[in-house]
């Protein structure tokens, strides 16, 4: 059949299996009949980046485009009425990103960052940004209120306790620091991140990173619900145990260096007793014998995930499963490494790592991953 005589939802899924631009132009270029169809499967379209491949990007609802002056060069609220995130890899004019309605922007390769080293400019419908590195254009009283969603590169707790004031509104917080020799750093002294639920701390450098101060910066996230703390030094780091957090569910905490003794671990804890969700990942130092202190400092915990902690053993299972028949508890319990299992029981927790995730849930995106796999953003309204 002559691919001209196809009915229109023929044509249409065959555009549906395009996700380069480019293609899709010039099969707008076609017809009238060929340009409404183009426009009709680009609505489908919430992510536009100009990666070389999908992997990490939302299947279906992302398109790639390869040549940066033919977008600038078109009306974008046409073709993409929906267009949600922009992810450019490269240089893009700031001018252009300042116009468009969009509500995310990732800018973590250094050369589109710099770009926007010196820009200045607001954009009234940017919420979510992540990017490589500090630039002024977003940290001010304008253009920071507005953010929700801020994932942040090359920065620790004082770096960002300068410029937190900006940020009342944040919902989700990101910072990361990588330095090749340990780095100073000092407890957050910052204002009260008084909407913050999700906060992710990590830190690494090739030579350890020295002090860890992120559980003083989460002190002042009252609502805080969901945590992640990347912990990677050889000295020992304040928790300050009278600070309690009753709102706090989800804790995942990853060491990579040396682990901390079960009297910090035991302080940490101390801190949320209303968790429900637990990971430690790195050699610990915890065994059987803190198990039960563990159940009695969580009495809401529902999952504890502790396969890397080579002294948890089957007795530690057995000992949960005797308290939870006794108390009519249900807690999943997993103390070897062995991700299928847990997977099972948990199938809308998932350890694939993304660069967008859909829906605002820490649960779904980031329980189960390793801190370089957390995403750069979550699409709260998918």
């Amino acid at each position: 059949m002559n691919i001209e005589k196809l009915p229109d939802d023929c044509l249409l899924y065959i555009f549906h299996l395009f996700f380069r631009f480019e293609t899709l132009l010039n099969c707008s270029e076609v017809c009238e009949r060929w340009k409404s169809l183009v426009l009709e499967r680009l609505r489908s379209v919430r992510y536009l980046t100009d990666s070389q491949e999908m992997l990490g990007y939302p299947a279906g609802n992302t398109i790639l485009f390869k040549d940066n002056d033919r977008l600038v060069g078109i009306e974008v609220s046409k073709w993409f009425p929906n267009l949600k995130i922009l992810v450019p890899l490269r240089d893009l004019d700031a001018n252009f990103i300042a116009n468009l309605t969009i509500k995310g922007l990732e800018l973590t390769c250094y050369s589109a960052s710099e770009t926007f080293k010196n820009a200045t400019f607001h954009n009234p419908s940017l919420e979510m940004l992540a990017i490589s590195r500090f630039c002024s254009f977003f940290a001010n009283q304008i253009q920071g209120p507005i953010l929700k969603q801020l994932f942040l590169r090359d920065c620790n707790v004082s770096d960002f306790a300068r410029i937190a004031k900006y940020f009342p509104n944040l919902k989700r917080l990101h910072i990361y620091k990588f330095h090749g020799r340990p780095f100073r750093d000092n407890f957050y002294t910052g204002p009260v991140l008084e909407k913050l639920e999700i906060l992710e701390i990590c830190f690494e450098g090739q030579l350890g990173t020295g002090e860890y101060h992120g559980f003083s910066l989460a002190d002042h996230c009252p609502a805080l619900k969901s945590a992640f703390h990347y912990i990677e030094t050889d000295q020992e780091f304040f928790v300050d145990c009278e600070i309690k957090n009753h709102f706090l569910e989800d804790l995942v905490l990853e060491f990579d260096y040396d682990s901390p003794d079960w009297s910090v671990l035991r302080c940490i804890l101390s801190k949320y007793p209303n968790l429900k969700h637990l990971a430690i990942r790195g050699e610990t130092e915890i065994s059987d014998e803190n198990i039960p202190e563990l159940l009695e400092l969580l009495p809401r915990i529902i999952l504890i995930d502790i396969r890397e902690s080579e002294e948890v053993t089957e007795k530690s299972a057995e000992y949960i499963e005797q308290v939870c028949r006794q108390h009519n508890r249900s807690i999943s319990f997993y103390c070897q490494d062995d991700e299928t299992e847990i997977t099972k029981k948990w199938p809308h927790s998932s350890s694939k790592g993304v660069i967008i995730g859909r829906g605002f849930n820490f649960m779904k995106h980031c329980f189960l991953n390793r801190q370089g796999c957390l995403p750069l953003l979550l699409d709260p309204d998918e």
